[in-house]
């Protein structure tokens, strides 16, 4: 049993009834055969988004539209899939060019091809879909120490604000926890981006030169992984480390020291006592995935959502704990 095995669920083996980023942002496209079909399982396909300028549209009270033009202003325009109606997406700037998430079909394809890799979750989230991302999963469970069982992702994350360029990403899902691994590791190239410019069909049509560099991440994860996990960490050297990675001040307020201790109190359990850290308790590695657990299901967020849109954001807070964390304790393993 494992999280891809009930994407409706998101179950993780030693974490029941936990919904994974996955799950929570996306929808289920694992029967899709193409790119497609998984664009349209997940209303993503057809979306024709275009650059409006200097154009706002108004309603008063009464219902009326006014259609204003305001100098210098431009946004991202998208056909609603289910309405078929145009809504803005957000202001961007004026290099800003749009990329078609069809766009990325043919590549989408060459993946599951070339590497076996199969279509598993796909969605959108923010403003009216500023957000979207199409994951694939490889074939090969990876196994830590031989039982920690990871799933390797080869995910589609892009954006329609600005706010990051389209990119394809490698990295695992680990199942006992559904923790999204994260982290970026010197020397180990993890995407391959697509900016929003007029290079953008260039850099799509030499994706495919990315593919063997991208399976490269992979194997230096597993080596580093379990050099984490033949190395022991005690209690004390698991709070310091959250303590750095958290960046906990000098002279807390009262609050401050509050929402501190709430947070020790929580981590401390999912090192010591958590069912998820069963397996590997003690180590270097249950010390990274404790820390990435209390982020990807546990932190402060307004919403389930936005948690999970923090822990797939590879550029956010979450991301820059995780790859502080992971610094911090390979630096034991040396």
């Amino acid at each position: 049993m494992t999280v891809l095995d009930i994407p409706t669920a998101g179950t993780a083996l030693r974490a029941p009834g936990r919904l994974d980023a996955w799950t929570i942002l996306g929808m289920d496209v694992q029967r899709a055969t193409s790119a497609q079909e998984a664009l349209d399982m997940a209303y993503l396909s057809n979306w024709k988004v275009r650059i409006w300028d200097d154009v706002v549209v108004r309603s008063d009270e009464s219902g009326t539209m006014t259609e204003l033009k305001m100098h210098g202003t431009r946004s991202t325009i998208r056909t609603n899939p289910i309405t078929s109606q145009a809504e803005q997406i957000a202001a961007v700037g004026n290099q800003y060019t749009p990329v078609q998430i069809d766009d990325h079909k043919d590549v989408l394809d060459m993946f599951a091809r070339e590497s076996g890799a199969k279509f598993h979750k796909a969605g959108a989230h923010g403003h009216n879909g500023s957000k979207f991302f199409v994951s694939m999963v490889l074939p090969d469970v990876i196994r830590i120490g031989g039982f920690d069982e990871h799933r390797m992702h080869l995910t589609l994350f892009g954006s329609h604000d600005g706010s990051s360029a389209n990119s394809f990403h490698i990295g695992p899902t680990r199942l006992d926890c559904g923790n999204m691994q994260r982290f970026i590791i010197k020397g180990a190239q993890h995407k391959y981006t697509i900016p929003h410019t007029v290079s953008a069909p260039v850099k799509l049509a030499e994706v495919h030169k990315a593919l063997e560099t991208l399976f490269g991440w992979q194997e230096t994860f597993e080596r580093m992984a379990n050099r984490l996990l033949n190395t022991p960490v005690t209690l004390g050297q698991f709070e310091k480390i959250a303590d750095i990675i958290w960046d906990v001040p000098a002279n807390p307020s009262k609050r401050q020291m509050a929402n501190i201790q709430a947070r020790r109190a929580h981590l401390r359990h999912l090192f010591l006592e958590a069912d998820t850290q069963e397996s590997i308790r003690g180590t270097a590695w249950a010390a990274l995935n404790a820390l990435g657990e209390f982020d990807d299901h546990f932190g402060n967020a307004k919403s389930p959502t936005l948690r999970a849109a923090r822990s797939l954001s590879d550029t956010g807070a979450v991301t820059k704990r995780k790859t502080a964390a992971f610094n911090e304790l390979y630096a034991l393993a040396a």
